[in-house]
């Protein structure tokens, strides 16, 4: 696995990815999609690992096994902001 960001392969350990808001249920970053028409519900996804390049600083975070398995299954209904324009 390599860095987005350097291409270094020196990636450290998976660890837990918290915000540092322990009020609620905002413990982890979020993956937000907009919705899918008026009524229905905005699709999100909880990143709950993270790992950190030792190169750069960078943080590239991971779904958890539940988030991904729901994530694959709704992946081809849910839409890009813009556009998908930051490709």
């Amino acid at each position: 696995m390599r860095c987005g960001v350097c291409g270094s392969e020196r990636l450290g350990p998976l660890g837990e990815l918290t915000s540092g808001n322990r009020v609620g249920d905002q413990r982890f970053l979020r993956l937000r999609f907009p919705r899918r028409g008026v009524f229905k519900p905005r699709p999100e996804y909880d990143a709950t690992y993270a790992r950190a390049c030792r190169d750069c600083g960078a943080l590239i975070p991971f779904l958890g096994v539940e988030e991904l398995r729901r994530f694959d299954a709704e992946a081809d209904g849910v839409e890009a902001l813009g556009g998908d324009s930051y490709r």
